[in-house]
């Protein structure tokens, strides 16, 4: 008797097992073969980021004239002690920076670019090397807004005490509206690049996806060249003939674009 219930109950058991699979697989099959899961894959699908899309680089470059000139200036001064160089280099720095404000040149204009002391050594044999004396460089940066004015500017440098000239660089003073201008260039070319490309691909272009600016080096004016003048020469030396020429600003772009 205990053996036929045991069979009973294992034989009930298969048949609900059996039972619940015939039931249960039907809604399995029917949720995967159904259009709401298939619509979920498709989404799945077509929601991957910028799955389709273009990068081209556009380059935009404007050529302006200059507007300002910066002009380095130095006084090296020489002596036995470090109160009699400073003093010889200060009178002489002040007479150099007197004389180009008087040439229109406004004080915040000019900006101190080095002060460097230091001692002369000798070094006598077998001995430890003594101090002879001490040499000063004092330097300015004169921002020159007229540059009409450049070559008197230096004349009077140089004529006031001046005996080290340093590089002449001509600039922009502001050139965020130029920068501006070649950044709309750079867009405009980016994109009429990626609708060529576009058209002879067969697709279309959508909307931005993402753009980057580029870094890129500037075109520096002419440099007028460092002279070491000899102390009593100065007055010799004629005006330099200065010439700003122009500069060209560039702008590069990447940009990332949507294809339809």
């Amino acid at each position: 008797m205990q053996e036929i219930k045991h069979e009973w109950a294992k034989s009930f058991f298969w048949v609900s097992a059996g039972l619940f699979c015939l039931a249960f697989v039907p809604l399995v099959v029917l949720q995967i073969s159904g259009p709401s899961w298939f619509k979920n894959i498709k989404a799945e699908v077509t929601n991957q980021p910028y799955a389709r899309t273009v990068t081209v680089d556009g380059e935009g470059k404007v050529t302006v004239k200059p507007d300002i000139a910066l002009v380095n200036l130095a006084v090296v001064s020489q002596g036995g002690t470090v109160k009699q160089v400073t003093l010889d280099g200060n009178k002489k720095m002040t007479d150099v920076i007197k004389a180009v404000t008087a040439l229109g040149v406004e004080a915040k204009d000019v900006v101190t670019s080095e002060y460097n002391l230091y001692p002369n050594y000798v070094y006598p044999e077998n001995q430890q090397p003594q101090i002879k004396g001490y040499n000063l460089t004092q330097g300015i940066t004169v921002k020159v807004r007229k540059l009409d004015v450049v070559d008197e500017v230096l004349d009077a440098g140089i004529k006031a005490g001046a005996n080290q000239v340093g590089q002449l660089v001509f600039d922009i003073d502001d050139d965020s509206p130029i920068k501006k201008e070649a950044r709309d260039i750079a867009f405009k070319k980016a994109r009429a690049k990626a609708e060529e490309m576009a058209s002879a691909a067969g697709v279309k272009i959508g909307r931005v996806i993402t753009f980057t600016e580029g870094a890129s080096a500037p075109v520096v004016s002419p440099m007028y060249r460092t002279m070491n003048l000899a102390a009593g020469a100065e007055s010799s030396v004629p005006a330099p003939s200065i010439e700003p020429g122009s500069k060209e600003i560039n702008v590069t772009v990447s940009v990332t674009y949507e294809i339809e």
